[in-house]
């Protein structure tokens, strides 16, 4: 009789002690939209790469401001043997330029977008937020149809990242 009341009393504590992990834990499942862009240039830094960016289209400006009329020619049938290797020059000079600039952007721009995405994940979980898509990203592919403006998480996202040095 000992034993089926030891037995008991252990399965009792044993079932008891269960109970904490039956209950499931709150998951959220908000989701929530931003403006990727607005908040990428919302960065403190984002100067560097705005600077470098002017830098890299003022280079690029002349180039695609003789490449636009010829690509009309060459479009309206209308080009002549010199318009087409004048096109190829400068197409691949404009080139050049694109791929001189690209990774100095992509240098400065990499540590931006890994500090905004830490920011974005801090700011989702405070307000409780599952999921964050880029807003332009999903309006443009038609995965989201309709959004409560109650969802969108930029202004939040900027306000943190101005906090930061």
């Amino acid at each position: 009789m000992k034993r089926t009341w030891l037995f008991l009393l252990a399965l009792g504590v044993l079932l008891l002690s269960g109970l904490p992990l039956a209950q499931k834990k709150a998951i959220p499942t908000r989701v929530g939209f931003l403006d990727a862009e607005t908040v990428i240039q919302a960065h403190p830094r984002y100067g560097e790469v705005a600077e470098l960016q002017k830098q890299a289209d003022a280079e690029l400006k002349p180039l695609l401001e003789k490449l636009r009329p010829l690509e009309e020619k060459i479009a309206s049938g209308k080009a002549t043997a010199k318009d087409r290797e004048d096109y190829q020059v400068l197409s691949e000079a404009a080139k050049r330029v694109r791929d001189k600039w690209a990774p100095k952007i992509q240098e400065k721009l990499d540590p931006l977008i890994k500090e905004v995405d830490r920011v974005v994940a801090q700011v989702a979980r405070d307000q409780g937020f599952a999921v964050v898509m880029n807003r332009r990203v999903a309006a443009a592919s038609n995965l989201v149809v309709y959004a409560d403006p109650d969802t969108d998480l930029t202004q939040a996202v900027v306000e943190a990242l101005k906090k930061l040095k």
